[in-house]
């Protein structure tokens, strides 16, 4: 990983749909070149994938929340079931297994307040495994970024 790499991964973080020829341009190597070095990283895993970044508004998802859930047992079984629950919930963007004393988090995005109140009550919490949620609307964000920082690389 060099000065070069680094710079082809941290300009496709910031528009993943750049052609080529802006990308070589950018990074300063021909387009051969940086079409090799970009095939690498994808073949070394480097890029896991290239996305579309929606705008939930535009797509009528005004409220996004973190949800904290405690579950009621820490078994392989409990856990196992949990997980593949959120898998299958189309709302929870993103689900972290935390330390301390809560068990994970979760990102949901939902339409509204009513759809929130729906998700919660008949999506989350049907779930008999879990203890307790505490719930986190977000009211707005100071960043909100997918970037990665590359000076560890």
């Amino acid at each position: 990983m060099d000065n070069f790499d680094r710079a082809i991964l941290s300009a496709l973080q910031e528009k993943g749909d750049i052609s080529l020829t802006e990308l070589s341009a950018i990074v300063n190597l021909s387009s051969s070149q940086c079409s090799r070095r970009l095939q690498r990283l994808r073949e070394e895993g480097y890029i896991a994938r290239v996305v579309a970044i929606l705008n939930p508004e535009k797509v009528n998802l005004g409220v996004s929340s973190f949800i904290i859930v405690k579950l009621n047992s820490h078994s392989q079984e409990v856990e196992e079931r949990f997980r593949r629950h959120m898998e299958n919930l189309k709302e929870v963007l993103s689900c972290h297994y935390i330390t301390g004393s809560l068990d994970f988090i979760l990102m949901v995005q939902v339409r509204d307040l009513k759809a929130y109140r729906e998700f919660l009550s008949h999506r989350l919490l049907s779930l008999s495994d879990i203890g307790s949620i505490t719930s986190h609307i977000i009211l707005g964000s100071v960043k909100n970024t997918t970037a990665l920082p590359l000076n560890y690389v």
